[in-house]
């Protein structure tokens, strides 16, 4: 059997990036995300609950050591947990947004439609890149006949579905979409041809809307967890890590 190559998780060590980490006992990992020129954090509490003969392993901002950081995207939490004695395994991978709901209602404002747009697209290709540095170190666990539950989520203070729908309508009508009365013909000219080439992204942010990302080719339910607030400055969600047999 296949031994991944990971480093201890001591109770209070500082959390590196990108370094595979194992944790064999129960504890809390708290994973804070800090914003420039900001006070506030977005923290994730894991709670990781483990049975005889289970560990888990976690990364932050994890990728393969076989790619350069150049294009590579990760997400804030990579975790699994691998039960040795059923040869099973549950995996989550989870970024967290302090809103990604931020955009403006009226998608003809502030490039919010445009902004829609990337949020999911630019999200969802992070949780694809942290599912191949993911299998990066699996795959040696599945050789082995293991098998994986994998799960993806996302931990934000806002999570509005209709804003995400209303966004995917508005793109599937732009081909027929008259001109707002308050809005000058050579303006909407050059919005409306500007957003033509998004139209393909109806799909993808329709299923956002109803909580569903694409990851390596299946469709995949998207757990939300809402960051409530804890004082002034902190929003946190505590989420369960476990794996029952």
């Amino acid at each position: 059997m296949f031994k991944l190559n990971t480093t201890l998780l001591k109770a209070g060590a500082q959390i590196q990036k990108n370094v595979l980490y194992k944790i064999n006992k129960n504890m809390i990992l708290s994973v804070q995300e800090e914003h420039n020129n900001s006070i506030n954090k977005e923290i994730v509490n894991l709670e990781y609950i483990l049975k005889d003969g289970q560990y888990a392993v976690f990364g932050k901002e994890y990728r393969a050591q076989s790619v350069l950081k150049d294009n590579c995207k990760s997400a804030d939490v990579l975790t699994c947990v691998i039960d040795n004695n059923n040869k099973k395994i549950y995996s989550l991978i989870l970024d967290i947004k302090k809103d990604i709901s931020a955009f403006s209602d009226d998608l003809l404002k502030d490039n919010a439609l445009l902004v829609a747009i990337s949020e999911v697209r630019d999200f969802i290709e992070q949780l694809n890149h942290a599912t191949l540095h993911k299998e990066s170190f699996l795959s040696y666990c599945k050789y082995d006949g293991y098998t994986e539950t994998a799960e993806t989520g996302i931990a934000t203070t806002n999570f509005e579905n209709k804003k995400f729908s209303d966004a995917a309508d508005f793109l599937e009508r732009l081909p027929n979409l008259e001109k707002p009365s308050n809005m000058p013909p050579l303006l909407w000219y050059k919005f409306k041809n500007s957003l033509m080439p998004y139209i393909r992204e109806v799909v993808r942010l329709r299923n956002f809307a109803s909580q569903k990302v694409s990851i390596c080719g299946t469709l995949r339910h998207l757990h939300v967890y809402l960051l409530e607030k804890v004082n002034e400055s902190e929003y946190a969600v505590s989420i369960k890590i476990r794996l029952d047999s």
